[in-house]
């Protein structure tokens, strides 16, 4: 096992783990966003199916978003290492 499987194991464990706050943010931006489709809508699954396929092609998208997500943690902790 590598470096890199080590790592790639424990943040599926903390997808995992933090199902709730991953729905406790999905909760937050369904409200500050008027109009969007129910986050808690039940899906047929042939439409769930869809969304599923929907967003594997938008997937650089959203690994661009987690990155922008590393980004900033990255320079909270320098400012804190700073600030220390």
């Amino acid at each position: 096992m590598t470096r890199s499987d080590v790592f790639m194991k424990i943040l599926a464990e903390i997808v995992t783990e933090h199902k709730a706050e991953v729905k406790e943010l999905l909760d937050t931006f369904q409200e500050t966003m008027p109009g969007i489709d129910r986050l808690d809508r039940d899906l047929a699954p042939e439409e769930a199916d869809q969304l599923f396929a929907d967003l594997q092609k938008n997937k650089d998208n959203i690994r661009i978003w987690l990155l922008q997500g590393r980004n900033k943690f990255i320079a909270q902790a320098k400012k804190s290492r700073k600030s220390a």
